[in-house]
């Protein structure tokens, strides 16, 4: 029995459920899904190239499965019908979610609107250019430019590491900046 995805396991389980129950918003398919995680992991453990990796490898596997269920489903939803809370169940990015509406506000209006269309209401980039009137390409720049200049600000209070999904993953408070207070 391989202890090294045993450890990992057990230091991650309670991240893991929070992570898929922020998802599903069901206590009880979030064991399902979270068991389906560990047995898929353990099973596979084999495979995975870079031991290095494990906790992304985890982490997308775990990615897959809440895809999956909602396949199953042909779940549909509008962003009108998504409270700002059900972005923030994650426990890491739920402590961080309450910092990132004053960094959003502080862009430029064109790059805010793309952020928060592109990436609180998960518009697509194409229907993005349309709402905006501007080209595909352009809708393209303004989301990217608008996630640097986001990123560029918040680098400036916290030490924020993310997976390869840019999911949440660690983050320290820097001390030495007072505007972050």
């Amino acid at each position: 029995m391989n202890t090294e995805i045993i450890h990992v396991w057990n230091d991650m389980n309670g991240r893991l459920t929070n992570f898929v129950n922020g998802k599903v918003k069901d206590p009880e398919l979030t064991k399902d899904i979270v068991q389906d995680v560990f047995l898929k992991a353990f099973i596979k453990f084999d495979s995975l190239k870079n031991k290095e990796k494990l906790v992304s490898w985890i982490y997308q596997i775990t990615r897959n499965e809440i895809i999956s269920h909602f396949r199953k489903l042909k779940f549909e939803t509008s962003s009108d019908n998504i409270e700002a809370e059900d972005y923030a169940n994650d426990s890491l990015t739920s402590e961080l979610s309450h910092c990132i509406s004053p960094f959003i506000n502080s862009l430029p209006e064109k790059y805010k609107q793309a952020i928060i269309l592109a990436d609180i209401e998960n518009i697509p980039q194409k229907e993005i250019a349309e709402r905006l009137n501007i080209s595909y390409s352009g809708a393209k720049s303004r989301v990217q430019r608008g996630r640097e200049l986001l990123k560029s600000s918040y680098d400036q209070c916290c030490e924020i590491s993310t997976d390869v999904y840019g999911d949440v993953i660690d983050y320290k408070e820097k001390k030495c900046n007072p505007s972050c207070d």
